[in-house]
């Protein structure tokens, strides 16, 4: 007789064995714009936006755009100063997550979104200060001889509980993961947007979009059971995935993160 718990452990197992397969795959896309069929549609906050295309080559963004200018190209590399503005929610698009909807109330989402603006900058700077090969200096202000990282929370979909415990119920009764495929359009998802600024033209060198929705997690998925949890790991992941970028060292290309996930929050 098998044991009571063999079947969830099996069905684990066989989403452990498929994370690990993900990362092989996808020499040419991101694994989220394979697997997870992410789009991202930028806003005006960015003045190339409808430029924006995926280079895996160069990024781990969805949507890159960079200056043909030479003239700003030669001075953005001379500069070796960084201010990141305090990250915008000025513009963020409304929910469409029913489930969402129903939990969070204009207000309650606001205040969330400010906390969240707040902690992508400190994660932005963060990224910059504990690197051991640093591309640049961050500064607490505005300078003549420092670039300037704008970002702009574009979408938020906050994690709903109600739908966290829908997507564990059916996973417990079918198979892992297939609660996420059937409540996907239920899940949290993020959406950010940046600039990266010439301080002497005050023009764009660089803009990007991103978008994450939440991971299959296969051990104990408590990301979703917070509000705010899939938002923050996608922060972590973009102020990483920035830092990486701007050094332009070819051995250590920026990498997406596979939409299935043994463990994160």
């Amino acid at each position: 007789m098998m044991p009571a718990a063999a079947p969830t452990l099996i069905h684990r197992a066989c989403l452990i064995l498929l994370a690990l397969a993900t990362s092989f795959l996808c020499s040419c896309k991101t694994t989220k714009s394979v697997f997870a069929s992410v789009s991202v549609k930028p806003s005006s906050f960015l003045s190339h936006g409808s430029e924006l295309k995926e280079d895996r080559s160069r990024s781990a963004f969805l949507g890159n755009w960079w200056t043909s200018d030479k003239k700003h190209q030669t001075a953005a590399e001379a500069i070796r100063k960084l201010y990141i503005s305090p990250v915008r929610i000025d513009a963020v698009r409304p929910m469409k997550n029913y489930l969402a909807r129903v939990e969070f109330s204009d207000e309650r989402r606001q205040k969330k979104l400010v906390e969240l603006a707040s902690y992508a900058q400190k994660r932005f700077i963060k990224a910059f200060k504990d690197s051991k090969t640093p591309r640049y200096e961050i500064v607490d202000a505005p300078a003549e001889d420092a670039m300037t990282l704008d970002l702009h929370l574009l979408e938020w979909e906050p994690a709903a509980f109600s739908g966290f415990l829908a997507r564990e119920t059916i996973d417990l009764i079918t198979f892992p993961a297939v609660g996420d495929l059937l409540w996907k359009p239920e899940r949290a998802a993020t959406t950010i947007e940046g600039r990266l600024i010439e301080p002497k033209s005050q023009k764009s060198v660089f803009e990007f979009a991103d978008k994450e929705e939440a991971k299959t997690i296969i051990v104990l998925p408590v990301q979703e059971a917070f509000p705010t949890g899939q938002a923050r790991f996608a922060i972590r992941e973009w102020a990483r995935q920035f830092e990486v970028m701007m050094n332009n060292d070819s051995a250590k290309r920026p990498k997406d993160s596979s939409p299935i996930q043994i463990w994160a929050f």
